[in-house]
């Protein structure tokens, strides 16, 4: 069963109201806080003027931007390690938010954390959002929706901290292929994205078992990992990406739910931001017990001497 209920920011300045604030200071931060977000969402988009070709700054001249297009064939093997994925496996209540821009869900209660891997730290769990077509495509092919895990280095004190810094954040991206029959750990999702469909900047709580795991692969061994951006203004390039390898699966009938989102701009009937230039990046790609010949075993410089040495007293006749 799934227990919603629409929370709006203007409700919440009533809230206040009612609990004795100064109602002139709430409605004041209120607008305030409203409006930033709908400049916000004005200032960029995925058409048009607003659209990707026009993202300012580093979106434009960055070189280590994402989403890439991952060829399989270029892609170094190697076993990296397998990621760790702590508390994903617990129930949560959630809130789902239309920001505008996607579909946003953010749990709620104990943290959970990200690890393993090539990871020198621990990640939190900030909030997973949607992308439709995805962004990252595999051997040229896109598919046709892509969720984000999106963590923060724990050693940085939130998200926006995290972003000034080359290892501040690490997402996770599961990218879904077209199935005959709807992904049923996908239908909490799907059926209060269709309440929020009109309600830009509102929240919409979700209760619900089992959020979290359901999104993940059941494979989490393998996957693609670079260095890269948010795929969003400001396109900070601070972003350790993980694509898992394995897809999960979505209908034609829950896609076209996510493309009926509104956005400031329009219908969003696809938000995603075009494939980069991959540059002199490298793309890894982990598998168990890969090495590839850059991590191969050297011979011993010891062992080396000692046998050069033999063939050399061979040679004189002194063996």
């Amino acid at each position: 069963m799934i227990v919603v209920q629409v929370i709006s920011r203007e409700m919440t300045g009533v809230l206040y109201v009612k609990m004795g604030f100064v109602y002139p200071l709430i409605v004041t931060l209120t607008l305030l806080y409203t409006g930033l977000q709908a400049s916000e969402a004005y200032d960029w988009g995925y058409w048009g003027r607003n659209g990707p070709e026009n993202w300012p700054g580093i979106c434009k001249t960055g070189k280590r931007q994402s989403p890439i297009n991952i060829v399989t064939e270029d892609a170094i093997r190697r076993d990296l390690g397998a990621l760790k994925f702590n508390r994903y496996d617990f129930a949560f209540p959630a809130t789902l938010f239309n920001n505008g821009h996607s579909v946003e869900v953010r749990l709620d209660g104990v943290p959970l954390h990200l690890s393993g891997g090539s990871l020198s730290s621990v990640y939190v769990l900030e909030q997973m959002h949607f992308h439709w077509d995805a962004e990252h495509t595999v051997d040229g092919l896109r598919d046709p929706l892509e969720l984000h895990l999106v963590h923060y280095n724990k050693k940085y004190l939130n998200l926006e901290a995290a972003m000034k810094f080359e290892d501040g954040i690490a997402v996770v991206a599961v990218l879904f292929k077209l199935s005959a029959e709807d992904n049923q750990d996908l239908s909490p999702i799907v059926e209060t994205t269709k309440i929020a469909w009109h309600k830009i900047g509102h929240m919409t709580h979700i209760r619900h078992k089992q959020i979290p795991l359901k999104f993940l692969p059941k494979d989490h061994t393998t996957y693609y990992h670079y260095e890269g951006s948010l795929t969003t203004p400001t396109c900070n390039e601070s972003v350790l990406w993980f694509v898992m390898t394995e897809k999960l699966k979505v209908s034609e009938a829950q896609m076209n739910v996510f493309r009926q989102v509104e956005s400031i701009n329009g219908t969003l009937k696809c938000n995603n931001r075009p494939t980069q230039n991959l540059g002199n990046r490298k793309v890894y790609h982990r598998l168990d017990g890969y090495f590839d010949d850059s991590s191969s075993i050297k011979p011993n410089a010891c062992a080396v001497l000692i046998v050069s040495t033999l063939l050399a007293n061979l040679l004189r006749g002194n063996l």
